[in-house]
């Protein structure tokens, strides 16, 4: 009989102080800015309906099995990525690569904030500068009443009067309330949150290449409530200080943190979801979203690009945020309970924040007399779902300024909670190899440097070198993001179903959760065939499309002067190439490395570096506050190697199952 594990050591890394708050903080990321701003950005740039569907059929298949597994992973390892997959040792390059993906992440969602914080200064101006057509960026073609049937300056028979309005008196006497035009209405009228982005910001994207001209830039002729630079010192500061209490010590506030950072978000999506559903004929955009008008847009490789990228970030698997939370769990921790939470919660927001973009979509081309697709005249592409919840803010019952600035900080506090689990990923990373440190001392250094490290490429690199945000998603969307965690995923799959073999993963799955159900076939079956086959499907044909059609038939739509429509912008496709060759280069080489230094001949080699080790025989350091501290790995793992020095077969009564 093997050793009971009572008398073992505990596990000395911290956890999650209840379960309340480790269930906030994945809630807090379901309704994060994946859901609320990058699914509606992706929805609109693929047509609605069909990415939608794309999107749920890839979560099924992809997204729930990559959920189950990476957090069976990270509560069994008890460790971040790099020293966790060490389990298997031709597996921790797929660590170190999730590494690489963490820190792509922060970058990405700080491009984002930059241009939402743009819109959140904007907000303290009144009247809202994209709520006027008064701007010196504004055309003739602005209006702020729009309507089909609008009825221009001039017309015989209008007139106006006091109390009533605008209209036409007709022959029995009634008065035809009409709305008023600047110019005889041709269906190309636009509004002045289209304009305020797509001449404005769109144009100067580097506002403090001209910090002189940043009030100018961001509020127009309205009155200043707040001065944008002081606005940018109080974000700032904002975000430092959450950042900090939520990462100083593990994860020990972070799900306190998540008390307001889900709270908050959830009362304001639901108030966004009223308005817009509330608008003259939103209806028509909810039919775009969930009608395909279509079948051939099935076809394209960028909706299903686009739609498995959105499963894998939405989800935080592949680059290391979801399991290295899931790595502060106790080891007999219920974590199927954790994954229904997950897996419910995320295409719920989703498709709540699509709803609310997409019906102030239907309201404007109803308005503008144009085509769905057309609403925003022609604006796709990252920055559509703030141009929606501007043109749904400035028609907000009563003053829409409050509104405004509770809307965009709400999302700036969303911008805050996006970068968490990577920031984590990074931070558990360093803390786990050097066992120096584990003090809290040295915690707080590297969380403090990290955080003055991605403020400092959040605002300051945008305004060095121009347009660089914009391009930035250009490069994360096109190729980068998919083509990296698929190659992340595949190993992942293969080599903790295929290395560490599928015996031994259900029988420690029974071990954590006492729950013979997640023993079934159907898990294995998904993760060692099923998933990886549907994954190797998209990669192949994502590769088809960038042939057929052009890398830049991948690429999102940015505006005109971010870079060339017909193509994409110089450094972009180079850069993720480059980060690509990167990622592949470290997994193989990590594959070969770990079987040349193996003992015995070439199958003895390849046996050994596939087999997996007990964590306590490696170096790998917890990152507790104890000496000589174990993995919650090691508490399974000292029992399974027993067993296998001595050529016997590990069964369920040979486990503790009950704390």
């Amino acid at each position: 009989m093997a050793p009971s594990y009572m008398s073992q050591s505990e596990p000395e890394r911290k956890t999650w102080p209840n379960k309340l708050e480790y269930h906030l903080t994945l809630f807090c990321q379901a309704l994060g800015l994946c859901s609320f701003w990058r699914f509606p950005y992706l929805a609109y740039e693929n047509g609605g309906a069909p990415f939608v569907y794309a999107y749920l059929f890839l979560y099924i298949i992809v997204g729930i099995p990559l959920v189950f597994l990476e957090l069976a992973w990270g509560q069994y390892s008890n460790l971040a990525p790099p020293q966790g997959f060490s389990i298997i040792p031709i597996m921790q390059g797929v660590g170190w690569c999730m590494i690489l993906m963490a820190i792509l992440v922060v970058l990405y969602f700080g491009a984002a904030t930059y241009y939402l914080l743009l819109y959140l200064l904007s907000s303290f101006a009144n009247p809202l500068p994209f709520s006027t057509c008064d701007n010196s960026w504004n055309t003739l073609k602005c209006q702020t009443e729009l309507g089909p049937d609008c009825v221009a300056a001039g017309t015989e028979g209008l007139e106006y009067r006091i109390g009533v309005g605008h209209g036409i008196a007709s022959p029995d006497g009634s008065f035809n309330l009409v709305r008023l035009c600047n110019y005889t209405s041709d269906g190309t009228q636009t509004t002045p949150a289209i304009e305020f982005w797509q001449n404005n910001l769109a144009s100067n994207a580097a506002v403090c290449h001209n910090l002189s001209e940043i009030t100018n830039t961001l509020i127009g002729s309205s009155q200043v409530i707040l001065l944008p630079s002081v606005g940018i010192g109080c974000c700032v500061l904002l975000r430092m200080i959450i950042g900090f209490i939520s990462l100083f010590s593990d994860v020990r506030f972070t799900g306190k943190v998540s008390y307001v950072l889900c709270s908050v978000p959830f009362a304001v999506s639901v108030m966004l979801l009223v308005r817009c559903l509330t608008l003259e004929k939103a209806s028509t955009g909810l039919q775009y979203l969930f009608v395909p008008s279509n079948i051939t847009s099935f076809q394209e490789p960028k909706v299903w690009k686009d739609a498995l990228s959105q499963v894998l970030m939405s989800l935080m698997v592949t680059w290391g945020g979801l399991s290295t939370w899931a790595s502060y769990n106790r080891f007999y921790n219920k974590y199927e309970i954790d994954a229904s939470i997950l897996v419910v919660t995320v295409p719920l927001m989703s498709l709540v924040s699509a709803i609310s973009v997409f019906g102030v979509i239907g309201h404007l081309s109803y308005v503008r007399d144009v085509l769905p697709e057309n609403a925003l005249n022609g604006i796709k592409g990252p920055l559509s779902p703030f141009v929606a919840y501007s043109e749904a803010l400035s028609q907000m019952w009563g003053d829409p300024m409050p509104w405004s600035i509770i809307v965009f900080s709400t999302l700036f506090l969303l911008s805050t909670a996006a970068i968490l689990p990577a920031t984590e990923c990074l931070i558990s990373s360093v803390s786990d190899s050097l066992s120096s440190c584990r003090a809290i001392g040295l915690r707080i250094v590297s969380v403090l440097l990290i955080l003055l490290f991605m403020l400092t490429v959040y605002f300051g690199v945008p305004c060095v070198v121009e347009d660089s945000a914009l391009q930035f998603f250009e490069f994360f969307d096109t190729l980068t993001m998919p083509v990296c965690c698929i190659l992340i995923a595949l190993p992942e799959l293969l080599m903790i179903t295929h290395a560490f073999g599928v015996t031994l993963l259900r029988t420690n799955i029974k071990a954590m959760t006492n729950n013979n159900c997640l023993k079934g076939l159907i898990w294995p079956i998904l993760w060692g065939g099923v998933t990886p086959v549907i994954l190797a499907i998209c990669l192949i044909y994502i590769i088809l499309g960038a042939v057929q059609n052009g890398l830049s038939s991948l690429a999102p739509t940015l505006p005109n002067g971010a870079t060339r429509m017909d193509s994409l912008s110089g450094w972009t496709p180079i850069a993720s190439f480059v980060f690509i060759g990167i990622i592949f280069f470290i997994i193989i080489f990590t594959i070969i490395f770990k079987i040349a230094r193996a003992r015995g001949g070439c199958l003895e080699k390849l046996r050994e570096s596939s087999t997996p080790a007990a964590l306590g025989r490696s170096s790998v350091h917890t990152n507790g506050s104890g000496r000589g501290g174990r993995s919650n790995g090691d508490l399974y793992m000292a029992d399974y190697i027993g067993h296998q020095d001595t050529n016997e077969i590990l069964v369920d009564d040979d486990i503790v199952t009950t704390v």
